[in-house]
């Protein structure tokens, strides 16, 4: 399904080949994240969301520039974890971009009524990502494999 397609972006389901593409071009604070967080390689943490995913697509503007998606923390629950990984290219379309994100969170609100995951505290354009989509960030703390300070936050529908 094709979900967005304007000026040479589309954001469209996810494939087992995003996956190839996005592995090698994942930005440096994405992987850095995730091998913070679960020592995985940008390889693995594709798969995996990918995989337990209920909703996950791509947005290409040629290629596979980011992944993001839901996958819920339990069956019978009323939550799930919201995640995106991303290539350096996606700062190329910022402003489109930025224009369309919301819409994307409130359609995975309609999923789940409360969306959470953690970023990396280093990660700070990430944090003012979040921000702007009205996320709440609690305060950094230790969380992951190697212990570093961590975010936790959460999107809750309206």
């Amino acid at each position: 399904m094709i979900y967005y397609d304007k000026d040479g972006i589309r954001v469209r389901n996810s494939i087992k080949a995003d996956v190839r593409s996005l592995k090698y071009t994942m930005k440096p604070s994405d992987a850095n994240e995730i091998w913070a967080s679960h020592h995985h390689t940008p390889e693995e943490a594709l798969t995996l969301c990918l995989d337990k995913s209920i909703f996950c697509a791509t947005v290409e503007n040629g290629n596979p520039i980011a992944m993001f998606g839901i996958y819920a923390d339990n069956i019978i629950g009323t939550e799930a974890s919201i995640w995106m990984l991303s290539s350096e290219d996606l700062y190329k379309i910022k402003t489109r971009f930025l224009k369309n994100c919301k819409r994307f969170v409130n359609m995975m609100l309609e999923y789940y009524p409360y969306l959470h995951n953690y970023v990396d505290a280093r990660n700070l354009k990430t944090i003012a990502w979040l921000k702007f989509l009205g996320a709440e960030i609690e305060e950094a703390k230790s969380f992951g494999v190697d212990g570093l300070p961590f975010h936790h936050f959460i999107f809750r529908r309206k």
